[in-house]
């Protein structure tokens, strides 16, 4: 009888954080979208909003809106009325925020596991942490070299900046979202990873 009552415990436990935790997700993205500017272009709120709520982003190079305004009651309203007829769109996955080509997006998530799994393996907890407006491709590779052990780098004549938040993010994760989302090639050996312009 006490071993059934411990167990319920448990699962009462962990029915209670993983409701809280539920919410708290969702509960950011129900919340205010002020970030203290009202005119804003989509790249620059979507930087703001995700500095404001501690989340990492990746966001593609061509993400573009008409509206330079933030409008909505919420942050799902904002986006929504910033992607309001363009291709793009957004994720929240694991505490970070995808912006890019919708067909992109559901493409990257489809085949996340298979990419993970066909990098090298590089050092165990690899993790990567940045804030950058504009960052040059080639130095983004080389502080993923630094901390993962492989040899990754672009190819010759690549050149791209990138805008991105990471708190914490696997490097596997940073670089194979920063390239799949611009549309870049990854090609890949047990020990390396070379970065080239997207094949046509």
């Amino acid at each position: 009888m006490r071993v059934v009552r411990s167990a319920s415990v448990r699962v009462l436990v962990f029915l209670s954080i993983f409701l809280q935790v539920s919410l708290f997700v969702y509960a950011d993205f129900s919340s205010s979208p002020d970030v203290g500017e009202r005119f804003l272009d989509i790249r620059s709120f979507a930087f703001k909003i995700a500095s404001q709520h501690g989340w990492s982003l990746i966001i593609s190079n061509d993400v573009t809106s008409p509206l330079k305004e933030v409008k909505g009651e919420t942050i799902e309203e904002a986006l929504s009325n910033y992607f309001k007829n363009t291709p793009f769109g957004w994720r929240y996955f694991e505490n970070c925020l995808y912006v890019a080509n919708e067909r992109e997006l559901n493409r990257f998530f489809s085949l996340l596991p298979e990419l993970e799994m066909s990098l090298p393996k590089g050092k165990d907890g690899a993790f990567f942490n940045g804030i950058f407006k504009r960052i040059e491709l080639s130095v983004l590779c080389q502080l993923l070299k630094a901390i993962s052990g492989v040899e990754i780098r672009t190819a010759s004549g690549l050149e791209s900046n990138i805008m991105m938040r990471a708190r914490n993010m696997n490097w596997q994760r940073v670089l194979l979202s920063v390239s799949f989302l611009n549309r870049f090639q990854v090609d890949k050996t047990d020990f390396s990873v070379i970065i080239s312009p997207e094949h046509q």
